[in-house]
């Protein structure tokens, strides 16, 4: 929030919620995901040096508390109260463990799309 915002009046409300939000949906292997996407780009030998200097350039409990802290400004206690309900449900667990294979089997069609509209652009076939 910007500094001359005051917190909202259940802002300590928030953080407990958003805390119990982060135990049940960490932030670190959503960066683990992040690593591992962005490590295809080396070649298979060289990928877990890369990820190892990156873990080590990532201040995990710093990253953990920011996260509650804008988890708590940005949504508000009822939301935070059903994405507890929901992410803690089994249903919502297996939606969380199947969302990082959901974004890589799209990635591969929205960068096709996008490598084509670039294409397009450049060579003047589609209209802007």
């Amino acid at each position: 929030m910007a500094q001359d915002e005051t917190l909202p009046e259940d802002f300590d409300q928030r953080l407990e919620l958003a805390a119990k939000m982060h135990e049940i949906w960490p932030v670190r292997p959503r960066v683990e995901e992040a690593l591992d996407m962005a490590a295809q780009s080396f070649d298979w030998q060289n990928r877990p040096a890369f990820k190892a200097q990156m873990r080590r350039a990532i201040n995990f409990d710093q990253l953990n508390e920011d996260s509650i802290k804008a988890m708590a400004e940005i949504y508000t206690a009822p939301e935070l109260e059903a994405m507890i309900a929901f992410y803690g449900s089994p249903e919502g667990r297996a939606v969380s463990a199947k969302t990082g294979d959901y974004s890589a089997a799209l990635q591969p069609v929205i960068t096709r799309m996008l490598d084509q509209a670039l294409m397009d652009v450049r060579t003047g076939t589609s209209a802007p």
